[in-house]
């Protein structure tokens, strides 16, 4: 058999498990950082949804603090709806104008209880939010934050494990070559 196709097959096994490794590292990282985008939310619209349970005015809990603009903004915002999809209070805008989400997605809320999603009202504005409705379903609040400073997270990790794959292929190439060179046939007479 050809000296360089024995190289290639096992090469091309380390290969397979290193890049099936490389794929698992991604994913496990990207979701855990993904999902730990959700964590102020949660704790936003949850808490927001018990004080409206207890009978707290939507205006109360929100505050008086100065909208933020989302398409400018990282921090955390709260929005109060009603169950027709008004803003009942709020402190985020989109544009200057009050933050509107689908009239589907406060059905689905109500409906369910909560919801979490990525959200992208607009090219380049991307929100990961979390809704909660209460529990007479007169209210569904949703707070959000900008993905700009996870997802620059998640470009760099992929940059990193194409760049440990790339550095495992090529090293493990090394050593296939290595090993081939340190098995020898017996000559044969």
């Amino acid at each position: 058999m050809n000296k360089y196709i024995t190289i290639f097959k096992n090469w091309f096994a380390y290969a397979g498990i290193i890049t099936l490794l490389c794929g698992i590292v991604y994913i496990t990282v990207q979701q855990s950082y993904r999902l730990s985008a959700n964590d102020p939310q949660l704790q936003l619209a949850e808490d927001a949804a018990n004080a409206l349970n207890k009978g707290t005015d939507p205006k109360s809990i929100v505050g008086s603090t100065p909208a933020i603009e989302i398409s400018q903004s990282l921090s955390p915002y709260l929005v109060i709806y009603d169950a027709s999809g008004n803003v009942a209070a709020g402190s985020a805008t989109l544009n200057g104008k009050p933050l509107k989400i689908p009239q589907g997605v406060i059905d689905y809320i109500q409906k369910n209880g909560k919801d979490a999603a990525t959200w992208q009202p607009v090219p380049g504005v991307r929100q990961a939010m979390v809704g909660f409705s209460t529990a007479n379903k007169a209210y569904v609040t949703v707070a959000g934050r900008s993905l700009r400073n996870v997802e620059d997270r998640i470009s760099l990790l992929g940059e990193q494990v194409l760049f440990g794959w790339g550095m495992s292929l090529l090293g493990m190439l090394v050593v296939a070559l290595l090993q081939s060179m340190m098995t020898k046939k017996p000559v044969t007479v």
